[in-house]
């Protein structure tokens, strides 16, 4: 597991972008890089938009045995995700952060924090070879990729 604080301002997207691309799986990476770039640009939007100085945290986990990656982003803002991405014109600058973490995440959602504020998180499945193992132990894989 490794974490990144930091603060809500625009310049910390491309930041997350170049912290997170070399930890990550390369079958994955692409996915998960504009998926954090997506998520960091939200959290950053609510906590411009809540007035918090509270920085933002960007946990990823790559878990290569069971070939996953996960991803998480916390924020300051109360406000929850919608319950389903929405339809966004072809001319409007933003709104499609939520379509793309639908559609390159294995699975996502979000939690409120106890001390306020949310948690986003994705999970992205890596490509990986099952390891022949004994049957006790079927859950295994092998990521050829991972860091």
């Amino acid at each position: 597991m490794t974490c990144l604080l930091l603060p809500p301002h625009p310049a910390s997207v491309s930041a997350a972008r170049r912290w997170a691309a070399p930890l990550l799986p390369a079958d994955v990476r692409d996915g998960v890089v504009l998926v954090v770039s997506e998520l960091v640009t939200n959290a950053v939007a609510a906590d411009v938009a809540a007035g918090t100085v509270e920085d933002i945290e960007v946990e990823l986990v790559v878990d290569p045995p069971r070939g996953h990656v996960h991803l998480s982003v916390t924020d300051a803002s109360d406000r929850p995700l919608p319950p389903s991405p929405v339809c966004v014109a072809g001319d409007e600058e933003g709104g499609r952060g939520l379509l793309l973490l639908d559609v390159l995440a294995d699975d996502h959602g979000w939690a409120p924090r106890p001390c306020g504020g949310k948690c986003v998180w994705a999970l992205f499945r890596c490509r990986c070879a099952t390891v022949e193992r004994p049957l006790t132990a079927p859950d295994r894989v092998r990521c050829a990729d991972a860091v």
